[in-house]
């Protein structure tokens, strides 16, 4: 039996909503939930996730077991996941329990082909890529692909250890090991000069509302630096709206979705990747703008009504890896006016994310100049 997407029933506070996952971002969302008036439950698979210290209710355990969200359903009048990996045919087989999200859209985004097929039966613009087998496919697709090229699984549970990246012909042959633990797909590079996330409200009345477009910065494949509204020409802008409006409009879901872009110094819009839920580029909306992602998504789950979402102030957002913690509590002391968060999580690694400081600004390079200038963030990683 598939989960229920009981959308139009209006949820009222003092109901529980359910968490699937209790990373960072679950914390934040269980934090908008209780300042709606709502009780949460959390299903984690560690007891000292971020979001399990402000939970009701607490289940511990495998997220994708049927047992276990089941037991955290039985106390939650609506569930919403927060982790990305989540099985589909695990949520299917829930008995009775709304999902008003549904599955729809983790069926698209955990599987890259399935996503570039969903990009272009819409007619987007995404990297040419080819279906790779084995070895000799590679060297087929890199005669219309071309060098650089980014051999990744085509499932995206896993990490960025099982991608590869091919400069040329010489590390073709060095790809072969990764080929043995199924199909993937070979990705041109994109040439890009930014990066770009736009994330969308949908409701079950197919109502779409829209956050500002902002501008991330990733290192080592990790968000590092958001920046709202992003630094782009008026048409880029209106590319953008258009594609969400298009893909809000195709996708059979109800809740907070992203999407990303790379932007080329052209100015061409490559559609990256499909977000389902709310995204850690989004943080920066708790200041920013006058409702959150977090809330956004929690109305869409709860049948009530979308605000207009306006910009409060241009703003900054820098994460804060577990290795800076203590670096930027002197920050705290002496920056009244920064937003700090930590999660104060079970982060093992120390370049994990621990935490972020969002700047609201009238002067957008002047604050960029000012996180350069407190030596923190422009530390090296650690190596291991």
């Amino acid at each position: 039996m598939k989960v229920v997407r009981n959308v139009t029933a209006v949820i009222y506070p003092d109901s529980m909503i359910g968490i699937i996952g209790g990373d960072a971002n679950s914390k934040l969302l269980a934090l908008a939930a209780k300042r709606l008036g709502f009780r949460v439950g959390i299903l984690t698979d560690t007891l000292d996730s971020p979001a399990a210290g402000v939970a009701d209710v607490t289940e511990m355990g495998a997220l994708n077991s049927v047992t276990n969200l089941q037991k955290l359903a039985q106390f939650c009048d609506a569930m919403t996941y927060q982790y990305e990996n989540i099985d589909t045919s695990v949520l299917d087989q829930l008995n009775a329990v709304n999902v008003p999200q549904g599955t729809d859209i983790l069926a698209i985004t955990q599987d890259r082909q399935l996503e570039k097929v969903f990009f272009e039966s819409h007619n987007l613009n995404i990297a040419p890529y080819a279906t790779i087998v084995d070895i000799n496919d590679v060297y087929d697709a890199v005669a219309s692909i071309g060098y650089p090229c980014v051999l990744k699984p085509i499932q995206k549970g896993y990490g960025k250890q099982f991608q590869h990246i091919i400069y040329g012909e010489a590390d073709i042959a060095g790809s072969e090991r990764y080929l043995t633990s199924g199909t993937y797909i070979l990705e041109s590079w994109v040439p890009y000069e930014s990066e770009l996330t736009i994330m969308v409200a949908k409701d079950a009345d197919k109502n779409l509302a829209y956050m500002p477009v902002v501008e991330n910065v990733f290192v080592d494949q990790e968000l590092f630096e958001t920046i709202v509204p992003a630094r782009i020409k008026t048409a880029v802008m209106a590319e953008v709206q258009r594609i969400a409006e298009l893909v809000g409009n195709a996708l059979d879901y109800v809740g907070v979705f992203g999407i990303e872009f790379f932007l080329t110094a052209s100015d061409t819009l490559y559609v990256k990747r499909l977000v389902p839920g709310p995204h850690t580029s989004g943080n920066i909306f708790n200041e920013a703008t006058n409702v959150s992602q977090y809330e956004l998504h929690l109305r869409t789950l709860c049948h009530w009504p979308l605000p207009k979402i306006k910009l409060i102030s241009p703003a900054v957002s820098v994460t804060i890896p577990k290795r800076l913690i203590t670096d930027t509590f002197t920050q705290v002391l002496i920056k009244p006016d920064w937003h700090f968060y930590y999660y104060l999580d079970n982060a093992q690694n120390d370049n994990d994310r621990a935490g972020h400081v969002t700047i609201l600004t009238t002067d957008t390079r002047r604050t960029l100049e000012q996180i350069y200038d407190t030596e923190i963030w422009n530390q090296p990683p650690k190596k291991g």
